[in-house]
């Protein structure tokens, strides 16, 4: 099997998945209860909560709020900050790409009487600074942009956008990292609030992170016990949370090095499919080298993804949120591809763990397939 759908979800580490079952056998009460052997997994909660905020740099002005993940993350943080600071202002700014989970989400409070405005991207799909600087008013409370594309890896500018927001005390600003943590090095420093899954850097599914600024106070969006400081309710995922905060901890020590790594196999990739007459390269420049997207120009991405899944090469269409759907990717509408490319994406995702030699064989087998089918 070859694997490059990692922007999909990763295989978790074997010491994540070792962790995530003693802790089930052993230590599976409820970290909610106020006997002892609940106290203590809530207490490792805690201890584990303060060494995340040392990984990203941060100090106790923040606070971590444990999530299903980060469409969950998205959703406490853009209608939870957007519904309790209303008084404050009615504008909320965000960006073109951004990902299902905080468009839809821009897109419901649009219809509470928010005025919304989706910034343009270049042909690179990154934002135009100039215009998130004329956006931008008194009346705008919240700007949402993600840190690094899901679909082509165009990385944001946070010390650029940051100097932008900073000019308006009112503004808060959120970023969506699920592509960039461990991934790209961020201030994060710079955000006033930001999520992330652990299952996009070899934790398990189902877990993430909501990282934010104590002074930012966001309107309850999951009711219940008022478990996460009011704004998660519902039983903490204890196992998973503490086996994955491995993977966060190890491959952010590796960042650097992985960075490196996989940017040798992006750029060899690219350049070998970069000659093929059939291929356009979309991701122009290497920002996060985690991601290449690629569009045929004259045949269906869909039925080579299939053909590559017949011979165990495993990579995906655009969002494996949006995959299974024919709509062209509103990125590339976005960055002005025509809606044939767009459509006809396929999405090279890697990590730390694949290898040149599995680059040469998806490569050679693209390249058969190609001259197979029909246009």
């Amino acid at each position: 099997m070859i694997y490059f759908d990692n922007a999909s979800s990763t295989k978790p580490l074997k010491e994540v998945i070792d962790i995530f079952c003693v802790e089930n056998e052993k230590n599976y009460a409820n970290p909610s209860s106020i006997n002892s052997f609940g106290m203590e997994n809530n207490a490792k909660i805690s201890r584990i909560k303060a060494d995340i905020l040392k990984i990203f740099n941060l100090n106790n002005d923040y606070e971590v709020i444990i999530t299903s993940g980060a469409t969950e993350s998205n959703n406490i943080a853009i209608l939870g900050y957007a519904r309790k600071n209303k008084n404050k202002g009615n504008h909320l700014i965000t960006s073109k790409i951004e990902h299902e989970s905080v468009l839809n989400c821009f897109k419901q409070l649009e219809t509470e009487g928010f005025e919304v405005t989706y910034l343009d991207v270049d042909k690179e799909g990154h934002i135009k600074y100039d215009e998130l600087e004329k956006a931008i008013k008194k009346e705008t409370i919240l700007v949402a942009l993600m840190s690094s594309n899901n679909e082509v890896g165009s990385t944001l500018d946070l010390k650029k956008s940051q100097e932008i927001i900073a000019k308006f005390p009112k503004c808060a600003f959120y970023s969506d990292v699920a592509q960039a943590v461990c991934k790209v090095n961020l201030n994060y420093s710079l955000l006033d609030f930001f999520g992330f899954s652990f299952h996009k850097i070899h934790g398990l599914k189902g877990i993430g992170l909501l990282v934010k600024k104590k002074k930012i106070n966001l309107d309850k969006v999951v009711y219940g016990g008022n478990q996460e400081n009011g704004l998660r309710s519902g039983t903490i995922n204890y196992p998973s949370f503490v086996s994955s905060f491995i993977a966060l901890k190890t491959n952010m020590i590796d960042i650097n090095k992985n960075f490196k790594y996989v940017k040798g196999l992006n750029e060899f990739l690219r350049k070998e499919l970069g000659n093929t007459d059939e291929i356009e390269i979309n991701t122009s420049k290497i920002d996060n080298p985690y991601i290449l997207s690629i569009s045929l120009k004259t045949k269906s991405s869909s039925v080579v993804v299939e053909a590559l899944s017949n011979k165990g090469i495993y990579v995906n269409s655009v969002s494996a949120c949006n995959s299974k759907n024919d709509e062209p990717s509103h990125v590339l509408l976005a960055m002005g591809k025509d809606k044939f490319v767009a459509r006809n994406v396929i999405r090279i995702s890697f990590s730390h763990f694949n290898t040149i030699e599995e680059c040469k064989k998806i490569k050679e087998e693209l390249i058969l397939i190609l001259e197979s089918i029909r246009g």
